[in-house]
């Protein structure tokens, strides 16, 4: 069994630097232990995802192209 203090990401076996609890960065309010290599890969990764799904639509998006609309509750 894993210790609860344990980086979430050990298995990785390239844990480096301290392991503190991190919030969420997906927004459910909840820490999480990460040491600090898997915390900036964490970090990249997040980076990323809002890269490439902002939550405002882009400057050239046109809701009549394809009739899509940016935002809607799915």
């Amino acid at each position: 069994m894993r210790n609860p203090d344990e980086c979430m990401d050990s298995y990785e076996g390239n844990c480096a630097g301290d392991t503190e609890y991190r919030h969420s960065l997906s927004g459910t309010g909840m820490s999480y232990p990460r040491c600090d290599y898997h915390w900036d890969a964490r970090v990249t990764v997040e980076e990323g995802i809002r890269n490439r799904y902002p939550y405002h639509a882009p400057s050239d998006f046109d809701p009549s192209y394809a009739g899509e609309s940016w935002g809607d509750d799915y």
